[in-house]
């Protein structure tokens, strides 16, 4: 390939990369939250409210002011107003006006009233007390959320919720705010009450997706790498090409930093064979926690366990972050576009780091083809660096492929919690000193 078509495939590729980034700030969780504070919030809310509970008739204005709004004609200002009064304050001539108002007309004629037999017994009065509105309290939960006090939010919550039990936008509120102060159990039950609320067949899937990912405690995830060597004479230097296989095995920690433990074993195959090598062997056992919210940054400490005669014995400090769009499954569309950008940074043994970057960014559109079976013809740009004690390696690939997902193992309070994944692609080599170049890759990868 010519310097050429490098460079206009990478100038492509980079304007691409760019607008893939803006589009997935556009469709991130953060921008949503704020179109939907300035725009959708306010609609949706008042929506609930009338359809819950129809508007209140109007107060009609008092008895007074009726009859100041409807003032005879044969009395004229200079009648009331004369060259005395002239100097008196606005209050005084509009308490002269109402007087003459009530002059002019009839008195009223007034029903008997039966007279008490003890009239000389004094009648004690007692205001009544105004009941509480649970929109108040539905309100003031909505702002302290908007502020981030979540426990404040939750106990005005629980409060509105009282006297309306039914509200499903109610149960929802809470169960975000119960998720987070890391309160998972609580909003499992709060999602679930939601839940409840729908007919069969017209729960969103967002909310049994909540439920899924608040009660999952195990998840496994492996994966198997193909890719087939572009040149048949062996080269000396690094290789960032190799195919290579991995399982891992996770528990869920219930705490607001999403604490995980896991466990992995990864190994690479041999040349042009599927067969694992042996001598590549590495196992690790890690702690991996989600610290912000809002965001989807995972950092690590892991442990390298060597297994095969090539690993090693050391410790892995690891951070990881990731912006995405469409990446789950969507009941309610038959296509949608699919962006993600991933950006790793791992550092072996830090007292003298051996160290390796990765950023990779797909774009793609997901086509449903029957319930939970999806079609996605994608381009793929993956960039890697490492440097280690012996010599520096770099690699920038990108290349059109096709993805086929299934996911499976729903219920219904639960989203799809299973999914399998094949991938077929061709990747280019554009630049980078790996030995590894251009040529077909297959990967296929299991969620449980």
């Amino acid at each position: 390939m010519s310097s050429r078509v490098k460079f206009l495939m990478l100038v492509f590729l980079s304007f691409s990369g760019f607008t893939t980034v803006f589009l997935l700030f556009l469709h991130s969780d953060y921008a949503r939250r704020e179109r939907a504070w300035f725009r959708d919030y306010p609609y949706r809310e008042m929506a609930v409210r009338k359809a819950r509970h129809p508007a209140q008739p109007e107060i009609s204005a008092p008895a007074e002011d009726t009859r100041l709004a409807e003032i005879p004609d044969i009395i004229s200002l200079p009648d009331i107003i004369s060259p005395d009064t002239a100097r008196l304050k606005p209050v005084n001539i509009h308490k002269r006006l109402k007087k003459a108002v009530t002059q002019s007309r009839p008195a009223p004629r007034r029903k008997a009233v039966e007279t008490p037999e003890k009239p000389d017994m004094p009648v004690k009065t007692i205001a009544p007390t105004p009941p509480v509105s649970w929109r108040h309290a539905a309100a003031r939960g909505y702002k302290a959320y908007r502020e981030g006090d979540y426990p404040v939010a939750i106990r005005y919550l629980e409060q509105a919720l009282k006297s309306a039990p039914d509200s499903r936008a109610l149960y929802e509120q809470l169960a975000y705010a119960y998720k987070k102060t890391g309160q998972t159990s609580r909003a499992a039950s709060s999602f679930k009450q939601a839940i409840d609320s729908y007919h069969e067949g017209a729960v969103p899937l967002r909310l049994r997706r909540e439920v899924a990912q608040l009660e999952r405690r195990f998840q496994a995830d492996g994966y198997a790498i193909y890719r087939a060597e572009s040149s048949t004479i062996q080269q000396l230097g690094a290789d960032l090409t190799r195919s290579q296989t991995g399982l891992e095995v996770s528990y869920q920690l219930e705490n607001p930093a999403r604490i995980q433990i896991y466990g992995r074993l990864l190994a690479g195959t041999r040349q042009d064979s599927l067969r694992l090598d042996r001598n590549s062997y590495q196992a690790g056992i890690g702690l991996r926690l989600k610290p912000l919210a809002n965001h989807n940054l995972l950092l690590s400490v892991e442990r390298l366990v060597r297994v095969g005669r090539f690993a090693r014995n050391d410790w892995m400090i690891r951070a990881g972050y990731s912006l995405d769009h469409g990446t789950g499954y969507r009941q309610d569309k038959a296509g949608w576009w699919r962006y993600n950008l991933y950006l790793d940074a791992a550092l072996i043994n830090p007292a003298d780091p051996d160290i390796f970057l990765t950023a990779q960014t797909i774009g793609g559109y997901s086509m449903s083809l029957s319930p939970g079976l999806v079609i996605e013809p994608r381009l793929t740009t993956l960039a890697t660096w490492q440097q280690d004690r012996f010599r520096k390696a770099s690699l920038i690939e990108s290349g059109p492929g096709i993805n086929l997902r299934y996911y499976f193992n729903d219920s219904k309070y639960h989203a799809y919690r299973a999914s399998i994944e094949l991938t077929a692609e061709y990747r280019l080599k554009l630049s980078g000193s790996s030995i590894g170049g251009s040529g077909p890759v297959v990967s296929l990868i299991a969620h449980f």
